[in-house]
């Protein structure tokens, strides 16, 4: 049985943190997670950071100090993490410990996390095959689900994969466009846009024709939902993902203020995935549609061939 979890566990509670992350560099300034406690252990071998991208990380290893960072609220850490407060603590120069806090860690010294950090980063070794497998388990029952989704309606089929979307990679929103048509459908998972369906549509429809594709924002604050749903509020991460083939379109998924956090590496691969398996399903839907319709076109026009 592995003792790395309670390890890293008593390293948290030992600060009281309540997230730990164990960052380990890949290569130049390239970060990876490879363990931790609390969401730190849920995000194993998914998470990376570039140390440009994070100004606490490069503090606390050009001063081999750590590195405080505390907000006014729930707020951006680093990659998909948001927290009140968080302490970067570096081991080696090539592995730092994030911990996360509720509250700004008053009574924890750097002598204190120093010794924590260290404790997590021997606890931690490699992203286990068990952690894995479960990864690609949850990647193939995101594929399943979409898969099963009824495509006899397409405006149905619209907000059902809109859904699946939204709870395989944990939002409170999503919309599906269709450029054919000009067709938008909503799934709300919590979070309620107040921005117009017209402005939605009109946003979406400037995505699909800038085409830069797949765009993924950890931070709505620093870089603003594309325009005119630049002022929607309490939208924290964002995903835009092209739908292509005869459902050519934008799958548009976020997290908000309900639960800010941004997404990982297993979110985007599987936002990916869907991606392609909405473009399919909604090809059907709208085959299915045309069908039906050209099939009452062509009994209509048979029988006004026939006459009275």
């Amino acid at each position: 049985m592995s003792t790395e979890t309670p390890r890293a566990d008593a390293a948290a509670a030992a600060v009281g943190a309540v997230d730990l992350f164990v960052l380990r560099r890949v290569s130049g300034e390239q970060f990876v997670h490879f363990g931790g406690s609390g969401r730190g252990a849920g995000w194993a071998g998914i998470v990376d950071v570039d140390a440009g991208e994070s100004g606490a990380l490069s503090s606390s290893l050009a001063t081999r100090s750590p590195a405080r960072v505390v907000h006014a609220g729930k707020d951006l850490v680093f990659g998909p993490y948001y927290a009140n407060a968080a302490a970067f603590v570096p081991v080696t120069n090539d592995v730092v410990v994030v911990f996360g806090f509720e509250q700004p860690p008053e009574g924890a010294s750097d002598e204190a996390l120093h010794a924590a950090a260290t404790m997590a980063a021997d606890a931690v070794g490699d992203v286990t095959p068990a952690k894995r497998l479960a990864d690609e388990l949850e990647e193939l029952e995101a594929v399943r689900a979409a898969l099963a989704v009824d495509t006899d309606d397409v405006g149905e089929a619209m907000r059902t994969l809109g859904r699946v979307a939204a709870e395989m990679l944990s939002c409170e929103l999503a919309a599906v466009y269709l450029a054919e048509g000009g067709r938008l459908e909503l799934a709300d998972r919590g979070w309620t846009l107040q921005s117009r369906r017209e402005s939605v549509a009109a946003a979406l429809k400037g995505v699909l024709d800038d085409g830069r594709f797949p765009y993924c924002v950890q931070d709505a604050s620093v870089v603003p939902l594309p325009s005119p749903l630049d002022e929607e509020g309490g939208i924290r991460s964002y995903y835009l993902l092209e739908l292509q083939g005869l459902a050519r379109g934008v799958l548009f998924v976020a997290h908000t203020d309900v639960a800010p956090r941004g997404f990982t590496l297993l979110c985007r691969r599987l936002g990916l995935r869907l991606a392609d398996v909405v473009s399919a399903q909604l090809g059907v839907a709208l085959t299915h549609e045309w069908a039906r319709d050209e099939g009452a076109r062509l009994d209509a026009e048979f029988a006004r061939l026939g006459g009275p």
